[in-house]
């Protein structure tokens, strides 16, 4: 990594530090409190790139519109999170301001990981295999679908167990494919477990989301549930998996 790209790396840590401070002064609803934080460092990291735009983005749009609406309305209904919403919701339970979150969270990680990491290098198509993606996630959205029209109590699952699922398994079998790819993943997850638990907190403190269900290892941290599930899922596994994924699926697998 040049020390351009580190300056990069630091210039990006510490707009986070300063937009969740406005955030924690402002105090907007949680849309908002996404484009202040995560906006800017997501676009501007994204264009940064260029060889590998096309990719990321599809990879991130596909994931966001196919994948995340069932995972969220599993969650929901689990009662493993709640986000502050403005807008109706999906099926009266799924918050529309996650498919945002989701969809800049995907796009900025892949997009930190292909311009510090992987070299944005050039590659003339995608994947053969990303169209097997799409069908694993067609496939995963209709039987959540198809199961919560029939009866939602069936995947009304724990956090964890839902982790379990959509995360760990995922993480097995990529990493048992190509263990030196976990190599690739540290300095991304570790950058983004800590962009995660600022964000975290200070959306906690402002009322935008919450930890309202059941989880293994609950704590209180401000006067606020905080599930230590959330730190190794979402920290520490989310993301090297959505790079794994990536990786197999529309990149080069390498």
């Amino acid at each position: 990594m040049s020390l351009s790209q580190r300056y990069k790396i630091f210039y990006l840590l510490l707009y986070i530090f300063i937009s969740c401070g406005v955030v924690l002064s402002i105090r907007p609803p949680y849309i908002l409190s996404i484009g202040i934080v995560l906006l800017f460092p997501s676009l501007i990291n994204f264009f940064w790139l260029r060889h590998a735009r096309a990719r990321v983005f599809m990879f991130s749009l596909v994931s966001a519109i196919i994948f995340a609406p069932p995972v969220e309305l599993a969650a929901r209904l689990a009662n493993a999170w709640d986000v502050q919403s403005v807008f109706p919701r999906m099926f009266g339970l799924v918050p529309l301001e996650n498919m945002l979150f989701a969809f800049l969270n995907f796009l900025w990680a892949l997009s930190f990981y292909e311009y510090f990491i992987d070299k944005d290098h050039m590659q003339r198509s995608v994947s053969k295999y990303f169209k097997f993606l799409v069908g694993l996630y067609v496939i995963f959205a209709g039987v959540i679908f198809s199961l919560y029209f029939y009866d939602p109590t069936t995947i009304s699952l724990q956090y964890m167990v839902l982790a379990v699922i959509i995360l760990f398994i995922p993480a097995v079998l990529i990493f048992w494919h190509k263990p030196l790819l976990i190599k690739k993943t540290l300095i991304p997850t570790l950058f983004f477990a800590l962009v995660f638990f600022v964000y975290e907190i200070v959306s906690l403190l402002v009322g935008s989301w919450w930890w309202p269900g059941e989880y293994v290892f609950p704590i209180t941290l401000l006067g606020h549930v905080f599930p230590i599930d959330d730190i190794i899922i979402w920290y520490f596994v989310s993301t090297p998996v959505l790079i794994g994924g990536y990786e197999f699926f529309i990149d080069d697998d390498k």
